[in-house]
């Protein structure tokens, strides 16, 4: 049996073989996994991971378990307390032919406006492979593809803007 992740968890993503990159399940819906990635790279294993409760993420990403199910990315440690920092991203969905705001939860939708399906980006779930390359490429290991203009922080902020005003800020 593989390993269950906990939202909280505080994982390792290798990079280059001498170092990794810190990341943390910040939530889950069904099988789809919230995940931020900080941009210090670490040198060792053996790291604290109350370390990442004051680092901004450069990534927030939907992907899946597979990396934290095999212990590719190991957990070093449960970290909650920061959990309300990390913002709720918003996406757009089509209904019936219509474009709608949706939480990344799923939880409040309404039709968009011209102006907010301008800035909202269709929801996506990565694999952990390809996030991992985003990451290594980050760090300068790897080249830069465009699919991983997708993962930087900027939108998960800029999108849950939109969602404070819907009256959901989590």
């Amino acid at each position: 049996m593989g390993i269950q992740a906990e939202v909280g968890d505080v994982f390792l993503v290798p990079l280059d073989g001498k170092g990794w990159a810190l990341g943390q399940l910040v939530s889950a819906w069904n099988h789809e996994l919230y995940v931020a990635v900080f941009g210090h790279k670490v040198e060792t294993r053996d790291v604290n991971p109350h370390c990442v409760v004051d680092q901004e993420p450069v990534f927030l990403a939907l992907t899946l378990d597979a990396k934290l199910f095999h212990g590719d990315w190991p957990i070093l440690g449960n970290v909650r307390e920061n959990l309300a920092s990390f913002p709720q991203p918003a996406f757009k969905v089509r209904r019936s032919g219509v474009l709608h705001i949706e939480s990344r939860d799923r939880t409040v939708s309404r039709p968009a406006s011209p102006a907010e399906a301008e800035i909202l980006r269709y929801r996506s779930v990565s694999s952990p492979a390809v996030i991992e390359k985003a990451i290594q490429a980050h760090f300068g290991i790897g080249e830069w593809s465009p699919h991983y203009d997708d993962f930087p922080a900027a939108y998960a902020f800029e999108s849950a803007r939109l969602l404070v005003a819907l009256g959901k800020t989590r």
